[in-house]
C-alpha cells in the first residue's frame, strides 16, 4: 500500500483537488491494510525532494491517518483545512474536544530538536479544545533528553508513537473513555527525562487496554519490523542516485550541483533585493 499511495501521489499532486483523491483512497482502506500503513506513515519517502509538493502531500496523508485512528477509537474527528496557525486534525468525543498533529520525518534525517515537534505551538492552536496531542514514529523521538517532554508535561500534551496509537485501536472498545490518555502529560514533573514519559505512558495504555507490559512491549518491537523494510527502500533508493551520479560526465555533474544548490535561483535573489534597494534610496 505505502507504494501504491507514493505512485498515487505522483501522479495527482499537480491536481486541484490532490488532496481530496488521496483522502479518497486512504478511506477506502480495508483494517489491515490501515493498520500497516500507520506504522509506515511516519517515514517519508526518500525520492520525495525537499518541501517538495509531494512531500507536504504525503505529510497531509499522516493527518487523515490520524484522523481515521481517532475515528475508530470513538473520537468523531476530521483533517481541518485551513492554513497556519491551526491544528491539522481535530476530534469530538462526547466528553472532550481534541486537536492533533501527526509528524513525519526521512529516516535520512539528521538530529531533531523541539523545533521539529512544536509542542509549545500545538498548545496554542487548541485554543478552547480540551486536549491536545502530538503523533510521532516512536523510534524519532528523543530517547534520553530534551524540552520537547518537559514543554509536553507542563501543557498537557500527550506525545503519543503511531505504533501505540495503533495498539489502542486493535485493544479498546470505541466507548472506551480515553480521557487518562490525554491528561497522562499534566500528571508528570516537568522534566526532560525521555524515560518516565514512555514509562507512564505505557502504564495508562496497559491500564486501558486491559492488556499485559509483555503484550504490549512485544507489540512495540514487532512494529520496528516495518522500520526495517522502510530503511532498506531509502538505502535502496539512495544507492542507485550514487550510481546513477557515477555514470555522469563531469559537464552534467556541475549543472546538477548548481541546481542541487539553487544558485542561479540565488543569484536573481541578490539582483531583485538590490533593485529594492535602489528603489528606497532613489
Amino acid at each position: 500500500m505505502r507504494k501504491k499511495i507514493i505512485s498515487l501521489i505522483y501522479t495527482i499532486v499537480k491536481q486541484d483537488n490532490a488532496f481530496e483523491l488521496l483522502e479518497d483512497e486512504l478511506m477506502q482502506m480495508d483494517d489491515d491494510t490501515f493498520s500497516q500503513i500507520l506504522l509506515t506513515c511516519g517515514a517519508i519517502p526518500e525520492e520525495f525532494n525537499h518541501d517538495s509538493s509531494e512531500e507536504k502531500l504525503w505529510a497531509k496523508s499522516c493527518d487523515v491517518l490520524l484522523a481515521m485512528a481517532w475515528n475508530k477509537l470513538g473520537i468523531k474527528s476530521e483533517v481541518l483545512r485551513v492554513r497556519g496557525d491551526s491544528a491539522d486534525v481535530r476530534g469530538a468525543s462526547d466528553k472532550y474536544t481534541i486537536v492533533g498533529d501527526a509528524k513525519a520525518f526521512r529516516l535520512s534525517r539528521t538530529a531533531k530538536n523541539q523545533k521539529d515537534f512544536k509542542i509549545t505551538a500545538l498548545d496554542d492552536w487548541r485554543r478552547s479544545d480540551t486536549f491536545a496531542c502530538l503523533v510521532s514514529p516512536l523510534y524519532q523521538f528523543p530517547s534520553r533528553s530534551s524540552q520537547i517532554y518537559e514543554q509536553a508535561k507542563s501543557k498537557n500534551v500527550t506525545l503519543l508513537s503511531y505504533a501505540h496509537l495503533k495498539f489502542f485501536i486493535q485493544y479498546t472498545d470505541p466507548k472506551t473513555d480515553l480521557t487518562p490518555l490525554w491528561t497522562l502529560a499534566q500528571k508528570l514533573e516537568p522534566t526532560k527525562d525521555a524515560r518516565s514519559y514512555w514509562e507512564a505512558l505505557d502504564d495508562v495504555t496497559v491500564e486501558l487496554t486491559n492488556q499485559s507490559y509483555q503484550i504490549l512491549k512485544t507489540y512495540l518491537r514487532d512494529s520496528g519490523t516495518y522500520v526495517s523494510q522502510i530503511a532498506q527502500e531509502g538505502i535502496k533508493y539512495w544507492q542507485n542516485v550514487i550510481s546513477e551520479y557515477r555514470t555522469l560526465t563531469k559537464e552534467e555533474a556541475i549543472e546538477r550541483l548548481i541546481r542541487a544548490e539553487r544558485l542561479d535561483s540565488k543569484i536573481v535573489q541578490i539582483k531583485a533585493t538590490l533593485a529594492r534597494a535602489k528603489n528606497l534610496h532613489g
